[in-house]
C-alpha cells in the first residue's frame, strides 16, 4: 500500500505546476493521499489539492546570482529538512521538473526509503539553466522510474540506456473558462475580427517566434500574437514585425492560470514552431479547450497536434497553420489520466518491494 504521495513541483508556476496540480486533483478524487510541495508564492490550485509551501524563491532580487544564491540557500537548509520529515518509507515521491538541486530532493527520498519517481519534462538542458546537467543525470539514473510525456521522449531516452521509462497522459489544469477574459483577449489581439493564430508561453529564441512571424506576414487574412514571459528575443521579434509589417500582437508579461486559458481559448490555432522540444504543456491545454494547434515536426510536439509541418521553413508552417484551422479540434478528455499515474506508482513501488513488475 501507497501511505502518501508527495508530487514535489518547486517552481509554484506555468506548465509543469499545472500539469502537477492537474495530477494531484486527480489521485485526490481517486482516494489517494497527495500533498503537493510548492512554492509559498504558486499560482491558485483547486480547493481539493493539499499544498505544502515549502519553497521560497526570492523573485524580487535584480541580480540572477543573488536570487539563486539565496533560493538555494534556504532550500537548503529548510526545504530539505522538512522533507527528510515529511517523508517515509512508504510513500511515493514523484518529483516533476528539473531543479538545480534535484539530486539532493532524490537523495532525501533515497535516506527515507521512498520509492521515487521523476518527470524532467525536458530530456535536454536548455542552455541557460543552471546546474541542468546534473539534475537531468540524477533525474534520469537515480531514480525508480522516469515518466515522460511523449513517446519521442521514451524512445530517446531508451537508446540513451535509460531502461526503466513509461509514458502518460500530459495533463494540464485549467479553471473554467472565463469568457469575459476571452472576450477581452480577442478585443485586444484581434480588433477588426478574422482569424488569429497564437504562439503563447514564455517568449524563447528555441521556440522560433520570429519564425512565427514570418509565417503570419504570409497569411493576410490572419492576425498573429506572441503572448507571454519575454526571455530574450521580444525586441528582436518586435523588429521583425516592423520591418516585415506582419499583422502581429506583442504582449510580454506573465500571464496567470485564469488569463492563460482564456489566451488560449481565444485562438482560433495555437502554434508551436519550436526548434526543440519534447512535449509542450501549451498543447496539453489547447487540446483540453478543443483549440487547434499547429508544429513544427520537433520532438513529441506532433503527438499533442492537429496539424505537423512538412519542415522548418516559412512555407510550411503557414501551411500547417492554415491546415488546422480547416481540420479543427474536439476537446480532448483526460478523466483517466489519474489512473495511469496511480498504475504506474503501484507498479514502481511493488517492483521495490516485491521484485520486477509488468507496466504497462
Amino acid at each position: 500500500m501507497i501511505r502518501r504521495v508527495h508530487l514535489i513541483e518547486s517552481g509554484g508556476r506555468g506548465g509543469v505546476f499545472n500539469h502537477t496540480v492537474e495530477v494531484a486533483a486527480g489521485l485526490t478524487a481517486l482516494g489517494v493521499d497527495v500533498v503537493v510541495h510548492t512554492a509559498d508564492d504558486c499560482d491558485e490550485v483547486p480547493a481539493s489539492v493539499a499544498l505544502c509551501r515549502c519553497v521560497t524563491w526570492h523573485r524580487a532580487s535584480p541580480n540572477r546570482v543573488v536570487r539563486q544564491a539565496r533560493t538555494s540557500a534556504r532550500y537548503l537548509l529548510r526545504t530539505l529538512p522538512h522533507l527528510h520529515r515529511a517523508i517515509g518509507p512508504e510513500d511515493v515521491v514523484h518529483i516533476q521538473g528539473m531543479f538545480a538541486l534535484t539530486p539532493e530532493l532524490v537523495s532525501v527520498a533515497r535516506r527515507r526509503g521512498a520509492t521515487v519517481v521523476a518527470s524532467p519534462h525536458n530530456t535536454f538542458v536548455r542552455s541557460n539553466a543552471p546546474g541542468g546537467g546534473r539534475a537531468l543525470r540524477s533525474a534520469l539514473h537515480d531514480t525508480d522510474r522516469v515518466l515522460v510525456y511523449s513517446d519521442a521522449d521514451r524512445q530517446n531516452l531508451l537508446a540513451r540506456g535509460v531502461t526503466d521509462v513509461v509514458r502518460v497522459p500530459l495533463v494540464q489544469w485549467i479553471p473554467p473558462v472565463n469568457p469575459a477574459l476571452v472576450e477581452r483577449w480577442r478585443t485586444e489581439l484581434k480588433p477588426a475580427g478574422g482569424k488569429l493564430a497564437l504562439l503563447p508561453g514564455q517568449v524563447r529564441a528555441d521556440k522560433n517566434p520570429e519564425l512565427f512571424v514570418q509565417a503570419m506576414a504570409q497569411l493576410p487574412d490572419w492576425r498573429g500574437a506572441v503572448v507571454g514571459d519575454d526571455l530574450g528575443p521580444g525586441r528582436q521579434v518586435d523588429a521583425l514585425i516592423e520591418a516585415t509589417g506582419a499583422a502581429v500582437t506583442t504582449a510580454y508579461r506573465y500571464l496567470d492560470v485564469d488569463e492563460f486559458t482564456a489566451l488560449v481559448a481565444s485562438a482560433d490555432v495555437v502554434v508551436a514552431p519550436y526548434a526543440v522540444a519534447s512535449q509542450s504543456g501549451v498543447l496539453a491545454v489547447a487540446a483540453r479547450l478543443g483549440v487547434p494547434t499547429a508544429v513544427a515536426p520537433c520532438g513529441g510536439l506532433g503527438e499533442l497536434a492537429t496539424a505537423v509541418a512538412r519542415d522548418t521553413s516559412v512555407a510550411a508552417i503557414r501551411d500547417a497553420i492554415v491546415a488546422a484551422h480547416q481540420l479543427g479540434a474536439e476537446p480532448v478528455d483526460t478523466a483517466d489520466a489519474a489512473n495511469r499515474f496511480l498504475h504506474e506508482y503501484t507498479a514502481t513501488r511493488q517492483r521495490r518491494t516485491n521484485g520486477p513488475a509488468r507496466s504497462r
